[in-house]
């Protein structure tokens, strides 16, 4: 008896102290360069994105492939509810990928920063030269619960000798911080690799741990179709966009979703990736 007392009100003290659950979104939106003929023209896929964002209603997103800084001053613009942040510390280099948005009535941001996915800070180009890659970061303050945590995003290389070290990178990088972490990002990883396999050792997949999975679509689409376009057929095997919590924290994931959306009168994707969210509560 005094046992099944002493467990009822633990469990009622840590419900007590919960936040409430938050939306996570990862999206890469594919550049406006990358069309490739496939897509419609980003003048009009900006529009889906923008709508992409809004219907969902994400707390927090990691967004990749927005190419320049006017796209994304545009995306910005249209979601007023959102702090941006992003690489800028030079004129000339203003990288805007990945991209964060924060939403600013329930979070408020007490700090920001990142770092270059390769051997040295000053290696932009990865362990084997390739287009320069990122991880942006925040600490943010949950308004609703005075909790704090990092929250990050990234889009590693698709090349194994550049996507596989990133990701110990990024395990190595927060090994030492105290408070709760979330990764969001495009890793470029399936879960059959050996990235994936070394970031799962320390991090959740929310894919794993959901209650419920969910398919969001205005369409006739099935599961495959929310595999990235380019990286094989099966679901969810083809998986490469991820959002990760650490175990070092207790967290709980109700939903996990996707985004199935076709746009225009050609009903195409908005991007060659899906954007995926997590409904998640940290307690």
């Amino acid at each position: 008896m005094k046992n099944f007392i002493f467990i009822t009100t633990l469990l009622l003290s840590i419900n007590a102290f919960a936040s409430e659950p938050f939306r996570v979104m990862s999206f890469n939106t594919t550049c406006s360069l990358c069309n490739k003929g496939e897509f419609d023209k980003y003048s009009k896929r900006k529009h889906w994105i923008v709508d992409t964002v809004k219907r969902n209603a994400p707390d927090l997103i990691s967004m990749q492939e927005v190419l320049i800084t006017p796209q994304l001053k545009w995306i910005q613009k249209e979601l007023k509810d959102y702090r941006l942040i992003y690489f800028r510390k030079y004129y000339v280099l203003r990288f805007a990928d990945p991209a964060l948005f924060i939403k600013t009535d329930r979070f408020e941001v007490k700090k920001y920063g990142g770092y270059w996915l390769g051997p040295s800070s000053r290696n932009i180009f990865g362990w084997t030269f390739a287009l320069p890659r990122r991880l942006q970061w925040t600490r943010l303050l949950d308004k609703t619960s005075g909790r704090e945590f990092y929250f990050a995003g990234s889009h590693f290389d698709n090349r194994k000798e550049n996507k596989n070290p990133s990701a110990k990178l990024f395990v190595k990088s927060f090994d030492h911080i105290d408070i709760p972490v979330i990764l969001a990002a495009d890793t470029n990883l399936k879960p059959d690799l050996e990235g994936y396999k070394h970031i799962t050792k320390f991090y959740t997949d929310t894919f794993e741990a959901a209650s419920e999975i969910e398919f969001v679509k205005n369409a006739d689409t099935n599961k495959d179709d929310s595999c990235n376009l380019e990286k094989g057929k099966t679901f969810p095997a083809c998986r490469v966009d991820h959002i990760f919590t650490d175990k070092k924290n207790l967290w709980s994931v109700q939903k996990w979703g996707v985004d199935q959306f076709k746009y225009g009168t050609n009903q195409k994707f908005t991007s060659d990736h899906r954007a995926i969210f997590a409904d998640i509560t940290l307690y």
